[in-house]
């Protein structure tokens, strides 16, 4: 087996990042293709950056955040107040936006990270729609209240304003970056860690390592990643909508990375761009309908594909019989998951498993 740090590892790294840059380049172009707009492109962008972000915190660690719009929502609110109050230059905007969300992160690492499971979803969601109730009523007067934050600037670099097209490849530039740095955290000791946190916490503490410093890493790494889309949705659209903190974008968040597959970094951008392209293009076919049949697919994926449309590709590629990387199910304890393992043929089980002394 070739080791994943040689030289043959670093070049099929390098092969995939390629593959991903050049479709997600070219998303204005292929999205017209199957009946979308070049438009839409940027706003896919900046949701996928914001889901890759949230798989690291809920598919290397386990931890299920419902409150992951407290820093896209931050970060966008304080974006719009650097275009408004100070200058319609986007490095400074981005400078302001981190400066509120980082902080913001680590009291909210630091607080919610003291519970697991259910009691540290409902932590994050109190915390985040507490943010969104006073962005409502004692922060009005900076946030614009119910009306949203609403400023007459055109996004700037060094003077220039930027057109449609520039921002859409920094989107994208970002993105790749971000997809980039999220593999090799997933490749790297760190990123090792976080895993077996989510395997088993308590046999990792036996060892002596420090679990809670590495959760809080995880928790600010992908409150930056939502940081960052925060400020690029804002840059792309020059206005702070209310629901930029609100519950139903960390919900939306949830859905977009459970439909495309959790812990596997492509899937949950998967998800942000079907979910876009259902929103914005397919609800022209289906109308007021469309967020009911958007629900019945969710439901259908979380019975029956509980990988996501990431595992319904290597379910897909093994009928054919072609070597598929085996997964375990997103849902915990999914009915039949145990059983549908054990029923596998061994030989497939063989190619997966470490040789024995």
């Amino acid at each position: 087996m070739i080791p994943r740090n040689g030289q043959a590892g670093w070049a099929r790294e390098a092969g995939l990042l390629l593959v991903f840059a050049v479709i997600v380049l070219t998303m204005p172009e292929w999205l017209e293709w199957i009946g979308g707009y070049s438009a839409l492109a940027t706003k896919v962008t900046i949701w996928a950056l914001f889901a890759l972000g949230f798989d690291i915190l809920l598919g290397f660690t386990g931890y299920l955040s419902f409150g992951h719009a407290a820093f896209f929502g931050t970060a966008a609110y304080a974006t719009g107040m650097s275009f408004r109050d100070f200058s319609p230059e986007i490095v400074p905007a981005l400078l302001f936006s981190l400066a509120a969300t980082v902080p913001l992160a680590l009291i909210l690492g630091y607080l919610t990270l003291r519970r697991t499971g259910i009691y540290f979803s409902i932590l994050t969601l109190a915390f985040a729609q507490m943010l969104h109730a006073a962005a409502l009523s004692i922060f009005s007067d900076w946030t614009g209240g119910d009306n949203g934050l609403t400023m007459d600037v055109s996004p700037a670099f060094m003077g220039e304003d930027l057109s449609d097209r520039a921002i859409f490849y920094i989107a994208a530039g970002t993105l790749v970056v971000g997809y980039a740095i999220a593999r090799q955290i997933r490749r790297s000791p760190f990123g090792l860690m976080l895993m077996a946190i989510k395997e088993n916490p308590m046999r990792l503490e036996y060892t002596g390592a420090h679990l809670r410093i590495y959760k809080i890493a995880a928790f600010v790494i992908s409150a930056l990643y939502g940081s960052v889309a925060g400020f690029l949705m804002v840059v792309y659209e020059p206005y702070v909508a209310t629901k930029y903190l609100h519950w139903s974008t960390s919900g939306e968040l949830v859905i977009m990375s459970v439909i495309g597959g959790v812990n596997t970094l492509i899937g949950p951008m998967i998800g942000a761009t079907f979910m876009l392209y259902f929103e914005n293009v397919v609800q022209g076919y289906l109308g007021e309908q469309w967020k009911l049949v958007l629900g019945i697919i969710f439901v259908l994926v979380v019975i029956f594909v509980p990988g996501g449309f990431v595992d319904m590709y290597n379910r897909a590629r093994r009928r054919l019989g072609m070597v598929a990387r085996l997964r375990r199910p997103n849902v915990p304890d999914a009915p039949g998951s145990i059983e549908e393992e054990r029923a596998r043929p061994r030989n497939v089980q063989a190619r997966h498993e470490l040789p024995t002394e």
